[in-house]
Parts: structure tokens; sequence; C-alpha cells
């Protein structure tokens, strides 16, 4: 069985219509994110926003942390603005004495990012709330990585929370929008759902069952998942979500997804300590179900080898981020990051046996490097 990679698409929740189209997050304890909107992919959300809320100027600057994925900042840019750029530290916490000095009043947007289904720090979010109230800031939440975490106070206090819904939901795509209440952002028409990125989305699923039978040689589908990502960033117009993925997404058990990732989550983290050459970049698993885990982490000199290494046994590791330097030099550890991490999947398609099946394949890497 392959482990990890794009999803396979839910054929039988498509065979329905959901009994109601609104995804309640679970950091919105309060209810004050009643407006919502459904797009193609958390970029699109991302310019939504842009478009019919912020309604920057090339004079205007939006504040973004240096460990970021691309995609983010080809989003944003579409308004215009000019890019200033945060540090975030090797554990993922935001540098806030780098991002004070950052501030100032030609900042129109902080952009904060939660990594990995773990919210930032109590006292960054404080902080940034602060800075917001100093200097009349917008803060756009970017929840991509964190849409089934609830932890009151740490999660869900943007402007805007922007999210890829896709990366967690068994769909060809899909993106979310949640404009907290009184924040201003006028209704807008989105485009025709269905694209290019749709198309190789559904491909990709299709070319998943025969790579589930014939898992000696999967570099064609790994090409194949690098350009269906790719095409996903060729338009950046708010377009619709798809029906296909509006009738998986709204009928998904996210409870059960819940549950599975911690699992999951918990049986890595117990499998995998104390491997020299492997750094556990995950955090420890919650027992209180407030995280909701997106992948598990790990660092390594010897990233590279170990990817081709995983992917060789039918592993889809996944490295989060190539970092875009041609937008700006990020920092040491932003670096670091970006050249060391390979996330491992853990979400609800898989269970013991599978997670085992990565712990033992880990481990045979490492020991033969002793």
């Amino acid at each position: 069985m392959m482990i990890g990679g794009f999803y396979h698409i839910d054929q039988v929740l498509t065979q329905s219509a959901p009994k109601k189209c609104d995804f309640k997050l679970r950091c919105d304890t309060e209810g004050r994110y009643s407006r919502k909107v459904y797009t193609n992919n958390g970029r699109t959300a991302t310019v939504y926003a842009l478009q019919n809320g912020c309604r920057l100027t090339k004079d205007d600057v939006i504040l973004v942390p240096d460990y970021l994925c691309v995609s983010v900042l080809n989003a944003l840019e579409v308004s215009g603005a000019q890019f200033r750029f945060y540090r975030i530290r090797k554990d993922l916490t935001v540098d806030l004495e780098d991002l004070c000095a950052k501030m100032d009043e030609s900042i129109r947007i902080i952009y904060i990012i939660h990594y990995f289904g773990v919210p930032q720090p109590a006292e960054v979010c404080e902080t940034i709330r602060a800075l917001k109230k100093q200097y009349g800031a917008v803060i756009m939440e970017d929840l991509t990585q964190a849409i089934y975490t609830c932890y009151p106070g740490r999660i869900g206090y943007g402007d805007y929370i922007v999210a890829s819904t896709r990366k967690w939901t068994p769909v060809t795509d899909g993106g979310l929008l949640a404009v907290r209440d009184g924040i201003p952002c006028d209704p807008a028409p989105l485009g025709n759902a269905y694209d290019e990125a749709a198309y190789r989305q559904l491909l990709i699923s299709i070319y998943r069952d025969y790579y589930e039978r014939h898992p000696e040689d999967i570099s064609y589908y790994l090409q194949l998942e690098k350009e269906a990502n790719a095409a996903r960033y060729l338009d950046f117009t708010p377009k619709a979500m798809t029906e296909l993925s509006r009738r998986i997404f709204f009928q998904t058990d996210h409870e059960r997804s819940i549950q599975k990732r911690n699992e999951n989550y918990r049986t890595l983290w117990e499998g995998l300590q104390d491997i020299p050459g492997l750094t556990l970049l995950a955090k420890q698993p919650d027992n209180e179900g407030k995280y909701g885990p997106f992948g598990f982490p790990v660092l390594t000199e010897e990233r590279d080898a170990f990817y081709q290494h995983l992917a060789a046994h039918g592993i889809i590791g996944e490295i989060q981020w190539v970092l875009p330097l041609q937008y700006y030099t990020p920092a040491e550890d932003a670096q670091y990051l970006s050249d060391h991490n390979v996330m491992l999947q853990c979400d609800q398609r898989y269970g013991e046996n599978e997670m085992q099946q990565v712990i033992s394949c880990i481990k045979e890497f490492f020991g033969g490097r002793k």
C-alpha cells in the first residue's frame, strides 16, 4: 500500500448532496466567523480577501514569515503590495523581537502561519493582537496546516482566516476564507470551479490505484504530483469549490479524521524516539485533543537520501518547503528547516499497521548509517 501523497477521491460521498454546507472551524469557539467563502484552493481564498476586503496599494507592506511556501507570496502579490519578512525560529515559533522590529505604519497586514497543526505560543498571539491595535494593521491567519486545531487564545483570532481544505480531505480541490464578524469583505462572484488543477488532481487519484498494486517504481507518480501542484498555481482567480469536492468535504466525518490523525501521530511519536540521525520536529502528542495533526515533521542531515529511501518503499514524504529565494534571503533557522525537513503523513487514511510500516522503514534507513 502506498502511504502519503495525494488522496483518493471518496466516491461514496459524491453520491448524495450534503444536508448542510457550512464547516465549523474548531478554533471558532465563540462563533465570530459567520461569513465563509469556499474556493478552489487556499491561495484563491487569500486573493478573495485581498480583492474584496483589504484592497492594498503599492505603498502598503505585508509582513510575512520567512519560513513559507512560494504559493503564499504568489497569492499575496496579487495585491500589488510590498513584502517584509520576519524570522521563524528553528522550533517553528515567531521571533518576536524581530517581528516587532519590522513593524511600522506602512504594515497593513500581519500574516501568521500555524505550522503542522500546532498554534503559535500565547505570547506570540498576544503580541500580534497588540501590534494590530497599535498600528491599525489587519491580521491574516493561515490555517492551512491547522484547520483541525482548537486552542482558545492561541488560534482563531485573525481578521481573515484562510486555509486549504484540499490537504485534509479526499477531494480534487478546496479552500476556505472565514471573515471575522465586523471586518469588511464585500461579496463577489466566484469563477468556474472546474479547471486544469481539478482535472490533474482527479487524474492522480486514478493513477494511485495502479501504484497501490505496483509500488516498485513510483517516479512517474511523483512527477504527476509535481505537475498537479504546478497547475494549481497557474491561475489565482478566485473560483468556486467544485460540486464534487463540496459533497465530499461537507459530508466527511471530521471528528473521526481528527481522532485517527491523533492516534497515528502518537504511534509515530512513540516509535521514532532516540533514532541517531533523526530529529523530531513534531511536538509531543496532545492528551487533551486540542491539536489536529497535519502531519509528522522530522529533520535529518541526510534529507534527500532519506526522502528517496521512503519513496522506494512506497512512502511519499512531503518537503515543507523549498523557500522562494527569488523574493528574499531567509534567516539561518528558516533555511535550515527548509533544507532538512520531511513531513510524514499520519492522516485518517491509515492506521496502526501503516504507521508501523513507516517506523520500520525509517529505522532501516538510519540503522544502516550508524
